[in-house]
């Protein structure tokens, strides 16, 4: 068995890209293990290669796939054909509704993504993203990609949305007039935090000249952007797989909600 590993990864659109980066990049020179790095944003042609619908993907001795974050015990393992038991994404319900206050997605704001998303209050592992919301905002010429959710003070969710012609997952019939919803976050089992800020994106895009909304969901689970069913009660429509995850069980579905 030849080992090696190829990491796609979205920019910095997703925050937990700053340290897995680091991660796979220590981890490749430890193990004297091949390393390929993919920015999809630049190389979009790849997204279409390899059927990636996510921010974030590693494939190991090309053929194990796994999306989202990754353990240095996941990639070891997989690099050594062992066995081992894969993360999973669960989803607990939809939770009590809150309607907290929502806040602008910005260069500032989305430094306070770090407490949701990863866990720690350091600042600095968001910066990544919040260059890159800032590139993304100076294309767009717009002056937010969506809405963060407070609550109590603190950031516990929110919707993000890019045109579509902007994101390089080989959605089908993308169009100038679809915007895709590049994430929903973030999953609680006592409350439903994501709702009410994707119900006010929902909103400013109908005033907007965006036809529709889509997003890479997954039919169970959270990760990413589900369950399914959520996003169906919501209005979106189910348009078929895009791909299937077999080693995390997770079948990535693309739903399109009409403005």
């Amino acid at each position: 068995m030849r080992r090696n590993l190829k990491f796609f990864y979205f920019g910095y659109q997703c925050p937990h890209n700053t340290y897995l980066l680091a991660r796979i990049k220590t981890l490749a020179w430890k193990e004297s293990v091949p390393l390929h790095l993919f920015d999809v944003a630049e190389e979009a042609s790849v997204c279409e290669d390899y059927c990636i619908f996510v921010p974030t993907m590693l494939v190991v001795n090309d053929d194990q796939r796994w999306c989202g974050p990754f353990s240095k015990e996941d990639v070891l393992a997989m690099l050594n054909d062992e066995e081992f038991t894969p993360a999973t994404f669960p989803w607990h319900g939809p939770g009590e509704p809150v309607e907290g206050d929502l806040l602008k997605i910005t260069p500032e704001s989305v430094l306070s993504t770090c407490k949701p998303c990863l866990g720690t209050d350091d600042i600095g592992l968001c910066r990544g993203k919040s260059e890159w919301v800032h590139d993304m905002l100076e294309r767009k010429n717009v002056d937010h990609l969506g809405y963060l959710h407070l609550h109590d003070g603190r950031c516990v969710g929110g919707a993000e949305f890019l045109p579509s012609q902007i994101v390089p997952y080989p959605i089908p019939g993308k169009s100038e007039k679809d915007a895709f919803l590049t994430c929903s976050y973030a999953s609680h089992g006592e409350h439903d935090y994501r709702t009410h800020p994707l119900k006010r994106l929902i909103e400013d895009l109908r005033d907007t000249e965006y036809d529709a909304l889509s997003v890479a969901a997954a039919k169970e689970g959270v990760y990413p952007n589900g369950p399914v069913a959520w996003l169906e009660g919501l209005g979106f429509e189910d348009r078929g797989r895009l791909s299937a995850e077999e080693l995390q069980r997770i079948e990535i579905r693309h739903l399109q909600l009409q403005l």
